[in-house]
């Protein structure tokens, strides 16, 4: 019962959600002279999909402790700083690959 109540209070809370096709699309229609054009559009689409692909690298269990992953998590957010999601994504994945393969 608790299940189908937290289903049916995820459901409702997520449906204005979803109904929007695109919070970006309203915002844009409210300024077309300031909206990106289509090229920038997609790059940043693609950065936020490295956004989520960091947060994936950066992973780990709640009970356990990665210091890889601790050293992945740290370091993205002062790259972030610096260089756009998909640089930093790049550069952390060759980095992770290098220290668990022990090619230092």
């Amino acid at each position: 019962m608790k299940k189908l109540l937290v289903c049916l209070v995820f459901a409702f809370i997520s449906l204005p959600v979803f109904s929007a096709s695109s919070r970006y699309e309203a915002v844009a229609d409210n300024y077309e002279q300031y909206a990106l054009d289509e090229p920038l559009i997609e790059n940043a689409k693609m950065q936020g999909e490295c956004l989520v692909q960091l947060k994936e690298l950066t992973f780990k269990k709640k009970n356990e402790f990665d210091p890889i992953s601790e050293w992945v998590n740290y370091r993205s957010v002062s790259l972030l700083e610096q260089y756009s999601p998909c640089e930093v994504l790049i550069m952390l994945e060759v980095a992770n690959d290098k220290i668990r393969q022990g090619n230092l």
